[in-house]
């Protein structure tokens, strides 16, 4: 049976059970730039000791565009699109001097370089990257998501309040694991998978997470970047996975997520949970991480 949300809880009852999370989200989520034209592009590294390079690209034209991303030999390939705001793309390959260059399509499948800027970065905390707002895990404060992941959390400790004394309910709060748990059960009891989804999508498809909480569905890719915003926005550094796994015999997106009280990151797959429990099967929180083979990880 699934359990009951409160979805319309009252601004002012939620400011008074709002709690401090493992850490502060305004001291986490780095800040974008404001773009200063219509028209150009830009590649900006000021927030890049929070793990994030912000990119500006809005043109006239429809070329297919593409941000490199390169540490030494590793590499990162993403789509590029036009955009009146600045978009923040994810440094997680370490420390090191960062190459990011803009691409534009010419024929077929050539590409031409059209912007290149490079940066030593050293990140203040290795885990600061995976708190970000970024292309593939979007999220904002003011989001339903968001504000939904707020309104679970403030009606857990609620509930966790209850029978102690009102004198002693100021102390109460929840732990990182109950914070976890509660976001992850929402996913998995409400987020059905789309099945036919997955035909009428194109290569510059990326999750929108209201758009997921709204439809109450979505495909491996929604389910990830649904369950790392929401676990962000509460200062849980979560990683969005791609891949391989027993779980799936096509390409593949789950999530990790950093337990800091044991100081180890875990594999969390929310797509196969959401199919076991809403058919009436055992699962468990914690994957075997030996059957899932991650390519990439944002």
């Amino acid at each position: 049976m699934k359990r009951v949300v409160h979805l319309f809880v009252s601004l002012a009852i939620i400011a008074g059970l709002m709690v401090p999370t493992a850490g502060a989200v305004t001291d986490n989520l780095a800040s974008k730039p404001v773009a200063k034209t219509l028209y150009g592009n830009d590649i900006n590294f000021d927030a890049a000791s929070d793990g994030v390079v912000s990119i500006f690209y809005n043109s006239a034209q429809e070329n297919k565009m593409k941000l490199v991303v390169e540490l030494g030999k590793e590499k990162y390939i993403y789509n590029l699109f036009n955009n009146e705001e600045y978009v923040n793309y994810p440094l997680q390959l370490g420390d090191g001097t960062y190459k990011v260059s803009i691409y534009q399509n010419t024929t077929g499948t050539k590409y031409k370089k059209v912007s290149s800027k490079s940066q030593y970065v050293v990140a203040e905390d290795e885990n600061d990257v995976y708190l970000q707002s970024v292309l593939e895990i979007n999220w904002e404060l003011e989001d339903d998501s968001i504000q939904l992941a707020d309104e679970l959390i403030a009606s857990a400790l609620e509930v966790k309040k209850e029978g102690i004394a009102i004198e002693d309910q100021q102390t109460v709060a929840l732990s990182e694991e109950e914070i976890i748990n509660e976001l992850y059960l929402y996913v998995i009891e409400n987020i059905s998978y789309d099945y036919d989804k997955i035909n009428g999508l194109d290569y510059s498809y990326v999750p929108k997470n209201d758009n997921t909480l709204e439809d109450q569905a979505g495909i491996c890719y929604d389910y990830s970047s649904l369950l790392a915003s929401m676990l962000r926005s509460q200062g849980i550094p979560a990683k969005m996975a791609k891949g391989y796994a027993n779980t799936s015999s096509v390409y593949h997106a789950w999530n990790e997520v950093y337990l800091s009280d044991e100081d180890r990151w875990v594999v969390v797959d929310t797509t196969y949970d959401a199919y076991m429990v809403q058919n009436g099967y055992a699962y468990t929180f914690e994957k075997v991480s030996a059957n899932y083979n991650k390519v990439k990880e944002f």
